[in-house]
């Protein structure tokens, strides 16, 4: 996984109002176009399809992907849910490997 670019994928969209829009407006098409860092066709489809889970078993820094998830996903659903759900996406995958 190259954890840095997910990373500052997560980071960019978390810090900029304007990337957040653009990248809720259309996920693919922010995930394909994105050159602010290495990232692989898996972490590409996740990033696309707003795979928390997928994130969370790839090694995404756990405190980033929580305020991406967040940000990207409570307009839609609840918090509360969010939280329920996030909690079962993570626990199918255990504990990821996070070192660098």
């Amino acid at each position: 996984m190259s954890r840095y670019g997910v990373n500052a994928f997560m980071r960019e969209v978390n810090m900029s109002p304007a990337c957040l829009a653009a990248y809720t407006g259309d996920p693919a098409a922010y995930a394909r176009e994105w050159a602010g860092g290495p990232l692989t066709e898996e972490e590409r489809a996740a990033l696309a399809e707003r795979d928390y889970g997928a994130l969370y078993g790839m090694g995404a820094h756990p405190y980033l992907l929580w305020s991406f998830t967040e940000a990207v996903w409570v307009p839609e659903i609840s918090r509360p849910e969010l939280v329920e759900r996030f909690r079962q996406a993570a626990a199918a995958h255990g504990y990821p490997e996070i070192s660098t």
